[in-house]
């Protein structure tokens, strides 16, 4: 259940990620190609201006992948925080069970670690292609956005 429930989570990260990254590029990229459009004077003036505006996308361009970056880490550490908290809740539960109830709830933890551990490359295994989607996704906007400048410009 968990791993199905991190997959969805994985896929919703990963398309809204394509989704705003294909957004900034390809609005940048039709503001630049209106920008080169209506400015068409001689080359050294534009060519500076042009410089200031590379300089700046560039700069967000970092900052947003930082933020990116950031978001991912974040989500991860809190992943592992919370495997670590049920793994010790169910530490304390299992030390506070005596008698039949304890045998009991070993078989139990067991067969949920079991699961889980089974579980684990496939949760790992998704938040790597989630990673690898949103990157090669940014790259691919980016591209798509570059093109259409050169292209138009």
């Amino acid at each position: 259940m968990l791993t199905i429930l991190l997959k969805l989570v994985f896929s919703i990260v990963s398309t809204l990620a394509n989704l705003v990254t294909w957004l900034i590029f390809h609005t940048t990229a039709h503001c630049l190609v209106l920008l080169i459009h209506a400015c068409k004077v001689p080359g050294e003036s534009l060519r500076g201006a042009l410089e200031q505006l590379a300089g700046a996308i560039r700069k967000c361009f970092e900052y947003f992948l930082e933020l990116v970056v950031e978001q991912i880490v974040e989500l991860t550490g809190s992943l592992i925080s919370s495997a670590f908290n049920l793994l010790i809740g169910v530490v304390a539960s299992s030390a506070s069970a005596s008698g039949a109830a304890l045998g009991t709830f070993v078989d139990n933890t067991r067969a949920s670690l079991h699961e889980l551990f089974t579980d684990l490359p496939e949760i790992a295994e998704g938040f790597s292609e989630m990673v690898s989607t949103v990157v090669t996704d940014l790259w691919r906007n980016c591209m798509q956005a570059l093109g259409y400048v050169k292209e138009n410009a």
